[in-house]
């Protein structure tokens, strides 16, 4: 029997609490463009990757590495959603 992998999606966002000059250029741009209606952008990254384990076994790695690594938790946010990968497309390489 095969280890199941997990698709690892990492949101990672500035805290509301501090400007995000990114975000306001782009709701600025998008009203320039009769984006009007546009309010309370934000911008942020998402980090996609797999790894192999237990669902318990990914959390903890994804956490850990999110928390070293992928965003500062003084100023920025971070949403993780774990999806079980089908066994065929766990190796897509980049």
């Amino acid at each position: 029997m095969s280890e199941t992998s997990t698709l690892a999606r990492v949101t990672v966002r500035l805290k509301r609490a501090i400007l995000d000059p990114q975000g306001r250029a782009v709701q600025g741009t998008l009203h320039r463009l009769g984006h009007d209606a546009v309010e309370g952008l934000r911008v942020g990254k998402v980090i996609e990757f797999t790894l192999p384990g237990t669902p318990e076994e990914v959390r903890a790695q994804v956490d850990a590495i999110a928390a070293d690594v992928l965003a500062n938790p003084v100023m920025e946010d971070v949403e993780v959603t774990l999806e079980p990968v089908p066994a065929s497309e766990g190796e897509t390489g980049t």
